[in-house]
């Protein structure tokens, strides 16, 4: 690869990009994102090929259970999250859910349509998609004047995240993008007092991370809610 800026003066080389000064890390760059997308998008060679189908045809199939020393042991059931942080709460959403974490950019509003819940329009990667306050909807209103501001000097430290499914995809302004996180579902907890006293409770119970509380979201109840109350 001959553009692989990365290693040279991004954060694997000298760091003397002045792009970093914006991205913070080669991942959040389109350079880096457009070069990853050409590997992903480029033709399999034709040993590559062949040489996983033998693989694959002489792979036993995947059980729900592991033979280990003779005995069966069934895996434990686990579930991969993101966690964030907004308006003081640790909350985690579904990976798969997650699109993009990208720097916050100008929200356009909508006359006539605007509310404490949608903010507006923004541009994703010239994809026009809708923003709406997460901290509105799970009654994190201390913290919302500063978390859902659209005014650049107050979105320059915080990030916004694009989730959701095929059909919808919504966009939150968050404080801090913590990063991804497994863990056994039989960990998961009791729900926590702060959702649970919100309207509707839109969590499923806490994970322990790093030694915080995190709020697991059931993102059913929050898309169905959003779906029903803007669009």
């Amino acid at each position: 690869m001959n553009n692989d800026c990365w290693n040279k003066i991004g954060v694997e080389g000298d760091r003397s990009c002045e792009q970093l000064k914006t991205v913070i890390h080669c991942r959040n760059c389109p350079v880096y994102s457009a070069a990853g997308r050409s590997l992903l998008e480029r033709e399999a060679p034709p040993e590559y090929v062949n040489e996983w189908t033998e693989i694959l045809a002489k792979t036993p199939p995947v059980s729900s259970k592991t033979q280990v020393s003779g005995a069966i042991v069934p895996s434990p059931e686990t579930a991969s999250v993101m966690i964030f942080m907004l308006g003081g709460e640790w909350l985690a959403v579904p990976v798969g859910l997650l699109q993009e974490v990208t720097d916050p950019c100008i929200i356009h509003t909508l006359p006539h349509r605007n509310s404490e819940l949608f903010m507006g329009l923004v541009n994703i990667r010239g994809e026009i998609l809708m923003c709406v306050s997460l901290s509105h909807l799970l009654d994190l209103e201390d913290n919302a004047n500063s978390s859902d501001s659209d005014s650049v000097s107050s979105l320059a430290a915080k990030r916004m995240i694009v989730v959701g499914s095929q059909e919808n995809h919504w966009v939150f302004i968050v404080d801090e993008v913590c990063g991804i996180h497994r863990f056994p579902i039989r960990e998961l907890q009791n729900t926590p007092v702060v959702i649970s006293k919100a309207t509707e409770a839109y969590t499923k119970g806490v994970i322990r991370w790093q030694g915080h509380k995190v709020n697991y979201l059931d993102s059913d109840l929050l898309f169905s809610t959003l779906n029903k109350r803007i669009l």
